[in-house]
């Protein structure tokens, strides 16, 4: 039984994007954005300034990469240049309720890769989240 003053939702957590090889573990979440059917993998990162939405996502979403405010964001990719807009999307749960919000996204025209994260600053500071490494659970629910 889910702890219902803390979370609403948990769900199974991957190690390993199986498109994208990363040589440690890192933490992937199923998410859904907006209104699209499709489930994306996106990967948790708590030292992100900003979430950033993989350049498929926004060709999905149809979303215009010069609108919002516009940022240079420097990442282990390098620095780029975008905007900061805002998603709505699902966390999906397993056990308990998903968890539909929003969070503020980094996109741009020229991010080089095919990932998707979710950043502390304007998402993940928004919910409250707890993770269990030893069975791969997420945990999620409102702030």
């Amino acid at each position: 039984m889910l702890e219902s003053r803390f979370v609403q939702g948990r769900a199974k957590f991957s190690d390993h994007a199986p498109d994208f090889f990363e040589p440690t573990a890192k933490i992937y979440v199923r998410v859904r954005f907006a209104d699209l059917a499709q489930e994306y993998l996106a990967q948790l990162d708590t030292g992100a300034a900003w979430s950033v939405l993989s350049s498929r996502v926004v060709k999905d979403l149809g979303i215009d990469a010069r609108i919002g405010d516009k940022i240079r964001l420097s990442t282990r990719f390098g620095s780029h240049e975008g905007h900061l807009v805002r998603v709505p999307f699902l966390l999906i749960a397993e056990e308990g309720e998903s968890l539909e919000t929003q969070g503020t996204f980094f996109v741009s025209n020229n991010w080089p890769i095919d990932q998707t994260f979710l950043g502390y600053s304007g998402l993940l500071d928004s919910i409250r989240f707890a993770l269990d490494p030893q069975a791969n659970h997420f945990y999620f629910g409102t702030s």
